[in-house]
């Protein structure tokens, strides 16, 4: 094959992702079946989902953590004079500060406190908000503007 005829196919092939890319580029937006939806997040919300990464997914990744621990330990303890049996304690002495670090990660310390802070800020920002409407830009008939 000849360099002009392989630049050719190159270009061709070129052209052709080139053009699929503009077309999903410009695709037109909001006629898909969800389009209608809308993403509605309120103070509430955000503390609704901290209580739920706190009371539900800590919880039960502590219950989790706590079976695969009491299940690990008991290997470690049946293995004593092989090499191994220290590398299973060492696994759960690691074991357990991931775990502590994910349930801070998903507490108050972590998501939970995070989506609290965000309520928080949004409830402040109604607050300003609504705080710029009570009169303090009105005018009065004879005020100079």
């Amino acid at each position: 094959m000849s360099f002009e005829n392989e630049w050719e196919q190159l270009k061709a092939a070129a052209r052709a992702e080139h053009s699929t890319r503009m077309r999903l580029n410009q695709a037109p937006g909001g006629t898909g079946q969800d389009s209608k939806k809308k993403l509605h997040v309120t103070p509430g919300t955000l503390r609704s989902f901290a209580k739920k990464a706190e009371e539900k997914a800590a919880k039960e990744f502590r219950e989790a953590h706590s079976v695969a621990v009491s299940k690990t330990s008991e290997v470690s303890g049946s293995m004593k004079g092989f090499t191994c049996d220290e590398a299973f304690i060492s696994f759960i002495e690691s074991w357990k500060k991931g775990v502590k670090y994910v349930v801070g990660a998903i507490g108050d310390e972590g998501l939970a406190g995070n989506l609290r802070s965000s309520a928080d800020s949004f409830t402040a920002q109604d607050i300003d908000i609504r705080n710029s409407f009570s009169g303090a830009g009105t005018y009065k008939p004879g005020d100079t503007i």
